[in-house]
């Protein structure tokens, strides 16, 4: 009887060990993935995610699942109402204003040093801080057209009257491009002649689109002559439309930068992963790719060599910075409130 009890306990025990050992070996496979979210644009077909997937896989083991996300805010949200249970494991998408919108929601990881091949206008934005990678860039100013009959050459040649209803422009409270526009004036301007400035501007705007892309179409259309974008979007017409009618303005005034970052929250499941595909981000193979499906400027400078991108002018641009929620939504306030009492 013995016997038979230690051969029922053998068969049991080795049964317990093919089956937990099985279950290890699934969740291994299952750590391998890596959760990444990243807006529609990034991940749809003519994005950069399905070529970057791509070959990020052929090059490790690890796999990658995109999470589709319409909006970066509500990732944020998202990730700060599941605390610990969240499943994210890198986050993209991120500028200067998330950054600061989830510093006091979010814990992020402290990242290694993943390049120090990085331009210079993009280096700043590492010194300051150590949990998010930039992966592009851009800096910001005013496009039109090369027929445009308006000489601009700083902010107040956009008061003109020839141009009263057609700017534009995109509303700060809902638009990356438009917050970098406001900001862009409060610190080139003392806040009075700032605010004054945005009285005068608005006045000026065919409409403040709730997006970049809505202000984009409208000036697109031609029923607005300027609209505030990246100097990379004449690129856009020039690979994908074959026309070289659209122009970026060179401005007194020192331009904007908006940065695209990554980031790994602290509640990653697979960090080891992330942290593997940010320095893949980082190679000159994957910054072509992002280069040349986002349109934006790649950190690594040798990857636009030979390319449309390498005639882009940089032109002077302001040193990038963290600004705290305060002193932004300070900002926001005052826009918000000149626009009620003009009541535009």
């Amino acid at each position: 009887m013995k016997h038979f009890i230690f051969f029922l306990a053998l068969i049991f025990s080795g049964l317990s060990f093919f089956y937990f050992n099985k279950e290890d070996k699934v969740n291994v496979v299952e750590d391998r993935t890596i959760r990444i979210y990243a807006s529609a644009s990034f991940v749809a077909k003519w994005g950069p995610g399905p070529a970057l997937k791509e070959l990020f896989e052929k090059q490790n083991i690890f796999k990658v699942e995109f999470i589709e996300s319409p909006d970066v805010a509500m990732t944020l949200q998202k990730l700060n109402f599941e605390k610990q249970n969240a499943s994210a494991d890198l986050i993209l998408g991120l500028d200067q204003f998330d950054i600061a919108r989830s510093a006091a929601k979010i814990e992020w990881r402290t990242l290694p040093a993943l390049s120090d091949d990085m331009i210079s206008e993009v280096a700043g934005a590492l010194k300051s801080q150590n949990q998010f990678m930039p992966y592009d860039w851009a800096p910001m100013t005013f496009v039109g057209r090369q027929d445009l009959k308006v000489q601009i050459d700083q902010l107040d040649d956009l008061l003109k009257p020839e141009l009263k209803g057609r700017i534009a422009l995109q509303d700060p409270r809902t638009s990356s491009p438009g917050l970098q526009l406001l900001i862009w004036i409060f610190e080139t301007k003392p806040t009075e002649q700032a605010i004054v400035y945005l009285k005068a501007l608005m006045k000026q705007a065919h409409s403040f689109s709730a997006g970049w892309s809505g202000a984009y179409g409208l000036f697109k259309n031609k029923q607005a002559d300027l609209v505030f974008s990246y100097v990379t979007s004449p690129i856009y017409h020039v690979v994908e439309e074959h026309d070289s009618s659209f122009v970026s303005i060179e401005m007194k005034e020192a331009l904007p930068i908006q940065i695209e970052f990554a980031g790994i929250p602290k509640t990653c499941k697979n960090c080891e992963g992330a942290e593997q595909f940010l320095r893949f981000m980082a190679s000159q193979e994957a910054q072509k790719i992002i280069m040349n499906k986002n349109y934006m400027l790649p950190v690594i400078e040798r990857a636009k060599e030979a390319t449309e991108f390498d005639a882009i002018k940089v032109y002077r641009t302001l040193p990038i910075k963290f600004y705290d929620q305060e002193k932004i939504e300070k900002w926001i306030n005052q826009w918000t409130e000149i626009r009620k009492n003009e009541g535009l």
